[in-house]
């Protein structure tokens, strides 16, 4: 062989080497890619967007359904959740007939698959939240509510399905007071009856045999959820309600992802749960703001919008010469209107009987007088002894949570220990001997204790017909800088 055919076999030789060199990398990282790709197909992935406390904030739904629509997009199997509390707080769903329908059918328009009951859900009677449920297109659950087989009530403790192969368990809570029921109308409660969450959840600790995932679709306020996280771990995820949180940075309680979306549909949670071998590997949450959406969905803009056309609603009643800048002053408009339309010596409404923070200087309507007082409570007038009548402010400061409640007829104090009370009557000296005339709403008068002469008498009227009443006879009011309790 000539030197010249040696080099040129050497060249190949040495070509063929390179190429074999350069391409066993490649054929390595194709065999681990392919191996991921082996491992990722036995991962799957459940999606849940959730939100709570929405209390018929109809006009945020064609933002919120735009970002469904979107999620649904990357998403395809996205699960859309409501941790309760639909109802209660814009008069457009409250007084619509049948109430609440806007927000069933816009719930139902935007594909929700799931909700827990909150305490608000019960703001009607029973019959009011059958209708709720017929009209739904998704089921309601609760774990510890308990409804005999004479009431037509049909609440599902716990629901399972299967998505991506992934069997999922989701069991629902409500918050139970003291006294034994959720924050409702004790009327609308009489014909069930309730458990406390903690003493509930422990029951249904068996779905974690036969599913992948369990969540905790809880309306019990943000502190109820973190215990309930401690002493159940083998929950996966609480995705919360009630207390109104909003959670911005979702994180783990004893292992137990737990999140809250603030409430009137500002914002909502992507919830991602990564399941491998049918195990939990991972966990996530990321908060979103619905008002960043800069396209509303068409069909649900034009459908709120044929909600919203309400005249009855809109009508002005009176003008506000200044605005309201606090609950105080509201409180203080509501028990004005209660004393002077009943002819009570004083009247009382709950802190919690006040929704709105502050109404803007301007006329008045239908609508903001709702707004205020959703309740449609009754208005009842007792018969009480000055000293009943201080027993009463204490017992109403203690249900209160530590606040006073809101009066007319009369400023208040009350002493650091919260035991004691002094009373200044407006037009007279306030005697402990002496009988006035009450006046309080229905819900006051069923929950809080009450020593009185006689055993009330309802008015036959709501406390929002008695501000209606109120602010047509004066026309103007002005409560700025009204302060009477301390």
């Amino acid at each position: 062989m000539n030197k010249k055919k040696l080099l040129l076999l050497l060249a190949l030789l040495a070509v063929v080497l390179f190429l074999v060199l350069r391409n066993q990398p490649e054929e390595e990282t194709l065999a681990k890619r392919q191996s991921e790709t082996a491992v990722n197909a036995d991962e799957s992935e459940i999606v849940i967007l959730s939100v709570n406390d929405m209390h018929a904030s109809i006009d945020q739904f064609p933002k919120f359904a735009t970002m469904v629509d979107s999620l649904r997009a990357i998403y395809p199997d996205l699960l859309l959740f409501s941790a309760g509390d639909n109802r209660t707080g814009n008069p457009v769903n409250d007084q619509y007939e049948p109430v609440n329908y806007p927000m069933i059918e816009l719930m139902n328009r935007t594909g929700f698959d799931l909700c827990a009951v909150g305490n608000h859900e019960w703001d009607g009677n029973i019959t009011a939240l059958q209708n709720d449920m017929d009209r739904a297109q998704f089921p309601f659950i609760c774990a510890n509510v308990f409804v005999p087989d004479t009431v037509n009530l049909d609440i599902k403790p716990f629901v399972t399905m299967e998505l991506q192969g992934v069997r999922m368990a989701v069991v629902g809570l409500i918050e139970v007071r003291h006294d034994g029921i959720p924050g409702a109308h004790p009327n609308n409660l009489t014909k069930v009856s309730f458990k406390r969450p903690q003493d509930v959840l422990p029951d249904y600790k068996f779905l974690g045999n036969g599913n992948d995932v369990v969540v905790l679709l809880s309306h019990c306020g943000l502190e109820d959820d973190m215990e309930l996280a401690q002493s159940n771990p083998w929950l996966d995820a609480i995705i919360g309600g009630h207390s109104h949180t909003l959670i911005e940075h979702p994180s783990e309680t004893n292992g137990v992802l737990i999140t809250q979306s603030g409430s009137h549909l500002k914002y909502a949670t992507l919830v991602k749960i990564k399941v491998k071998g049918h195990k939990v590997i991972n966990k996530e949450a990321v908060v979103l703001n619905v008002n960043n959406v800069r396209k509303e969905k068409s069909e649900i803009r034009e459908l709120v919008e044929e909600f919203n056309d309400a005249p009855a609603l809109n009508e002005a009643i009176a003008v506000a010469k200044t605005k309201f800048g606090n609950p105080e002053e509201l409180g203080c408009l509501i028990t004005d209107a209660l004393c002077e339309i009943s002819g009570a010596d004083f009247a009382f409404q709950n802190t919690g009987g006040v929704r709105v923070k502050h109404l803007k200087k301007g006329p008045i309507t239908v609508k903001d007088v709702y707004s205020i007082d959703p309740f449609n409570n009754e208005v009842v007038v007792y018969q009480m002894t000055g000293a009943q009548v201080k027993k009463y402010i204490l017992n109403t400061y203690r249900k209160n949570g530590g606040f006073p409640s809101y009066v007319s007829g009369m400023t208040y104090s009350i002493g650091d220990d919260g035991k004691s009370v002094w009373v200044n009557m407006k037009g007279g000296k306030f005697s402990t001997g002496k009988t006035y005339k009450v006046a309080m709403n229905s819900y006051m008068a069923s929950t809080v204790d009450i020593e009185s002469v006689d055993e009330g008498q309802s008015q036959f009227m709501t406390s929002e017909e008695m501000v209606i009443e109120f602010l047509k006879r004066h026309k103007e009011v002005d409560y700025q800088g009204v302060v009477r309790t301390k």
